[in-house]
């Protein structure tokens, strides 16, 4: 079997073990497609960058939802907050095919890439060097992912820019956008989340102003931004966002699978959003009424504008004088 048809042979393999959610296997023989295909070439495929990458994530996504549940039980916690956890990944995933079932397709094509992409990459040494460095802190799978990802983004960026090619690009940054925001890295995730916004609305906006995907991305800048109090305005504006684009696809489209509960549920969430910081608000006027109150100053608005009517009337009464002076010295004169 030659280099090309092994390559064919350990995607379709990889494809079939991420399909069964088999990430081990996996993220496995998609290293060993970048292994054979920097040897065969001297250069790396975005492409096969990216399924690496992709399954690194989901490996470590399931390794840190399994310690999760390991930690539950260990402090006798209910199934609940599993069922909420699980439940939440379903509002994340927009589109379930497009998160699990398009590496073979991508795998059948990625060889007409190679000549794009080479002598473009800086090359292996680099590549391998990069991880020799990391090997002494042992970093974790999010992080071997996140370098794979950031890799085949540099390749992406060095192609013609097709529409093709800024689909696979604004994937790749969905990926990060995920990894920075399961690491809480949250400017990071925000960042990587907007750009690839960009990229899906160029990408589909032209076509399908309510495309799934790019109601997926005003979601996840909602989820990022939630977690800055400076942020709060900008979370519920794209949270609006996505409720608005959402039922808007409904009404035009009718309702696919779950669409009505994932609209209810994008809802709920807007108004709890909107709840929280009337909440706050409210404390913090509270708070602030308490400060001035313990400092000895008025704290109500109906003392201020009595405060400013004194001040008016002594300053009357100051220019009241020398106009009695000027007066009395010209009777004089």
């Amino acid at each position: 079997m030659g280099g090309r048809e092994e390559i064919k042979h350990l995607l379709a393999e990889a494809a079939k073990f991420y399909a069964a959610r088999d990430y081990e296997k996996s993220t496995n023989l998609y290293s060993e497609v970048n292994a054979l295909h920097d040897t065969l070439t001297g250069t790396s495929s975005a492409d096969y960058l990216f399924l690496y990458g992709k399954s690194l994530f989901q490996l470590a996504l399931s390794q840190s939802e399994v310690f999760g549940k390991d930690e539950e039980t260990a402090g006798g916690e209910s199934d609940s907050d599993e069922e909420e956890s699980s439940k939440k990944h379903e509002l994340y995933q927009f589109s379930e095919t497009l998160a699990e079932g398009d590496e073979i397709e991508k795998g059948d094509d990625a060889e007409q890439d190679d000549e794009e992409v080479e002598g473009e990459h800086p090359g292996e040494n680099e590549h391998e060097g990069a991880g020799d460095e990391g090997q002494e802190e042992e970093p974790s799978d999010f992080e071997n992912a996140w370098e794979i990802l950031e890799l085949a983004r540099s390749v992406y960026e060095k192609q013609p820019q097709e529409p093709e090619t800024l689909r696979k690009l604004s994937e790749t940054y969905d990926i990060l956008g995920e990894i920075s925001l399961e690491t809480e890295n949250f400017p990071q995730a925000k960042q990587d989340f907007e750009k690839c916004l960009e990229l899906r609305q160029a990408v589909y906006g032209t076509v399908d102003a309510t495309h799934r995907l790019i109601i997926e991305s005003y979601y996840k800048l909602s989820l990022v931004l939630e977690f800055d109090p400076n942020d709060a305005k900008d979370c519920q504006e794209n949270l609006s966002k996505a409720v608005e684009l959402l039922e808007k696809r409904i009404k035009e489209k009718g309702a696919e699978g779950g669409d009505d509960g994932l609209l209810e549920e994008l809802k709920l969430k807007l108004k709890e959003l909107k709840t929280t910081e009337a909440s706050l608000n409210a404390i913090k006027h509270q708070s602030m009424a308490q400060i001035k109150e313990a400092l000895g100053l008025p704290s109500d608005s109906k003392s201020a504008p009595a405060a400013v009517n004194d001040l008016t009337s002594m300053v009357k009464k100051r220019k009241s004088k020398p106009e009695k002076d000027t007066a009395s010295k010209k009777q004089k004169n």
